[in-house]
């Protein structure tokens, strides 16, 4: 029996968020579940380049960091953009050209994990 590593539930969805890169370039992608302590991006092959130069080979020990934006509907602006930063700890092919990147909060720009918070318990 596979344990269940975690702890917190995941809500699906379908966002659009943009990824910042360090060079201040947006790219474009989905975020298509997420919970207090990540979320799962579905993105095309020429943005998951961008992102990790390991491919499907990326795991959490490459160290690769990603800083993501998404405005959430249905809250207040003021209250419903998010800045997220985290890793990126796995990355999959789903699709000829479809990638989902796993990702593992690390840090969150102000008000951004009390805004989620709420957003996710709204969703239960």
């Amino acid at each position: 029996m596979q344990q269940e590593k975690r702890t917190f539930r995941r809500i699906a969805v379908e966002h659009s968020i943009r990824i910042l890169e360090a060079d201040g370039s947006i790219l474009p992608a989905i975020a298509i579940d997420v919970s207090l302590t990540g979320m799962q991006i579905l993105c095309d092959g020429p943005t998951m380049s961008r992102i990790t130069p390991h491919g499907t080979q990326t795991n959490a020990g490459h160290g690769v960091r990603i800083h993501v934006r998404v405005t959430l509907p249905g809250i207040p602006d003021n209250q419903g953009r998010l800045g997220l930063f985290g890793r990126v700890v796995a990355v999959r092919q789903n699709g000829e050209d479809e990638y989902r990147m796993g990702v593992q909060f690390t840090d969150f720009e102000a008000g951004t994990y009390n805004a989620l918070e709420t957003y996710i318990d709204s969703h239960l």
